[in-house]
């Protein structure tokens, strides 16, 4: 998953560097998401902050090793609430992984969990690329969620998908989990999965929205990592994705 700003559509195979993650928490119950803050990196630091919003929810839990939700966190080092969501060097699977991934050995940890998201079998914290601002010209990569509530048939057909595939986002206002839903769909409308919840607000502010598969894997990857998609288009006149009250941090 990646998100940045560009005049002229990249490459199919390039990856823009990241600079901001929105870091969000699924209601294991309910499944909806509840976005938290934003970590960055920044010439070489490494910045976490809650969302106003989020640290005055009455629900509020904060993350493991940051207890404050008023004031910023900083560090040279990776936060260990994410380093250790970043897979070692030393696991055997490590190459094959990254190459999932679509990253090379030599990716970095900022870069690998933007484009893997952080996600662990079980976990409910997830990390999603956000562009520095949301104007003009806009793409976005991101994994297909719900892969796993699939057909057999669909996800037999994910395998099969090459890369710079044309598919569809299709609006699902019936889903009972969340009306705002965006399906991703095969051009003869097989049902694959859907677009992240936390990037519903940016892919939604897209006029004229073309969707592209960037890379598909077979199921010995698990169903996180089945099909990477690049959304691209020029966001809505007047459209602020991620910005205004809702989405100021602490200071």
């Amino acid at each position: 998953m990646t998100a940045s700003l560009t005049q002229d559509r990249p490459p199919i195979s390039s990856m823009t560097p990241v600079h901001r993650l929105l870091v969000s928490r699924r209601d294991p119950e309910t499944r909806q998401y509840q976005s938290l803050g934003f970590l960055s990196l920044v010439d070489g630091r490494y910045r976490f902050a809650y969302l106003r919003m989020a640290a005055m929810d009455g629900s509020f839990r904060p993350l493991i090793g940051f207890s404050d939700p008023t004031h910023p966190y900083e560090s040279e080092q990776l936060f260990p609430i994410f380093a250790e969501r970043v897979m070692s060097p030393r696991r055997p699977d490590r190459s094959a992984v990254l190459e999932a991934l679509g990253l090379g050995l030599d990716a970095e940890p900022f870069e690998v969990l933007a484009r893997s998201g952080g996600r662990r079998v079980g976990d409910a914290i997830e990390l999603v690329p956000v562009p520095d601002q949301c104007s003009g010209s806009v793409f976005v990569d991101y994994f297909v969620h719900g892969v796993r509530y699939m057909t057999a048939s669909a996800q037999r057909l994910i395998t099969s998908l090459a890369p710079d595939q044309a598919l569809h986002l299709v609006p699902e206002p019936a889903n009972p989990v969340d009306h705002r839903a965006v399906l991703v769909t095969s051009t003869d409308d097989v049902r694959l999965g859907y677009v992240p919840t936390p990037l519903l607000e940016l892919v939604g502010a897209i006029e004229g929205t073309e969707t592209r598969v960037l890379r598909a894997n077979g199921p010995e990857v698990g169903f996180h990592y089945r099909l990477l998609v690049r959304s691209s288009g020029v966001v809505c006149e007047g459209a602020t994705p991620f910005a205004g009250p809702d989405w100021q941090t602490v200071e």
